[in-house]
């Protein structure tokens, strides 16, 4: 997306010269490392909780029955209680295990969420909205995780209180950065008043 920013004042330039657009760094997002491990017995009964656990093998004691494991840097005990929106990243990851029969368990932990990433330029003159909801200035960018792990996921992107507009499809585990291009460059105008001026003078020949 363009939008034109004169360097003069002049709404009307007779020329103009475009100036190259590139994106900045990507920027390097906050993953967790230490992730809270509940553990939801089948029969009902109190859910064990383990907090600040590191990735890796780790080690519990638990009563030998059927659980559900969940590893997640939330406090959400199912995927769909995550936050839809977040300034945060949040991880998840479950498995189901009978301890007593199995004496480990694997649980992969997944981002299910998309990151939406608008450039912080001197176009954008106030925070963009995504679905109606307000990116986080993260400095470089504006960004939020939006959580899209459902499949394809659509929503609107408002930038400048809504003056421009634009589409957006989604995905789990995607960044999805927008910049809009600032018009720099040199303005040629041409003064109204050239040649406008008039000075007569006569001249006039003596014979002899």
């Amino acid at each position: 997306m363009n939008t034109d920013v004169l360097m003069a004042s002049e709404t009307n330039p007779i020329m103009q010269r475009r100036a190259s657009c590139d994106f900045p760094a990507l920027y390097v997002h906050t993953i967790p490392s230490t992730f809270n491990v509940y553990f939801i017995p089948s029969d009902g009964s109190a859910t064990i909780e383990y907090a600040n656990i590191g990735t890796g093998k780790s080690v519990f004691e638990v009563p030998a029955t059927k659980y559900r494991v969940v590893v997640t840097n939330s406090t959400a005990k199912d995927r769909y209680s995550l936050p839809l929106y977040s300034e945060v990243l949040f991880l998840y990851g479950e498995n189901t295990v009978d301890f007593a029969t199995a004496e480990n368990v694997d649980v992969t932990v997944t981002n299910g969420y998309s990151s939406i990433m608008v450039v912080k330029n001197k176009t954008i003159t106030s925070a963009p909205y995504f679905a109606g909801v307000a990116l986080y200035d993260f400095g470089t960018y504006y960004n939020i995780y939006y959580r899209s792990e459902s499949g394809i996921a659509t929503g609107e992107l408002g930038l400048n209180d809504y003056t421009k507009k634009v589409a957006v499809e989604v995905k789990a585990n995607e960044v999805h950065r927008f910049m809009m291009c600032p018009e720099d460059g040199l303005n040629i105008i041409v003064d109204s008043n050239i040649l406008a001026a008039v000075s007569n003078t006569i001249i006039v020949r003596k014979n002899g």
